[in-house]
């Protein structure tokens, strides 16, 4: 199942998946820590949807400086799990980004 997520940081984002059991903070060996998905779960991180500007420099579409992700999951989620994810709604008629099945 996929989810589009939206925060108003990436940090916030990340306090949610890991809240949710879907990442995992994991330091590499340069001692840099990363936010990680865990088994099963593929993680796509957008950040800020910019504005759509035509030729002339109008602003057709607004971007939204929030940070957005989407979320796959082969695993069904429990209530609680998905309580954490920082889903919205009304979904966006034409998605920034999706997944693409192969």
């Amino acid at each position: 199942m996929d989810y589009l997520l939206r925060s108003t940081t990436e940090s916030d984002l990340d306090d949610a998946l890991i809240a949710a059991g879907l990442a995992e903070e994991r330091t590499d060996e340069d001692g840099e820590v990363m936010v990680l998905p865990v088994e099963g779960v593929t993680l796509s991180r957008i950040g800020a949807i910019p504005s759509v500007i035509d030729e002339d420099n109008v602003i057709v579409k607004p971007g939204d400086n929030r940070y957005h992700a989407n979320i796959r999951v082969t695993f069904q989620l429990t209530q609680a799990q998905e309580d954490e994810l920082p889903t919205f709604a009304p979904l966006p008629v034409t998605p920034y980004q999706v997944f693409f099945d192969s």
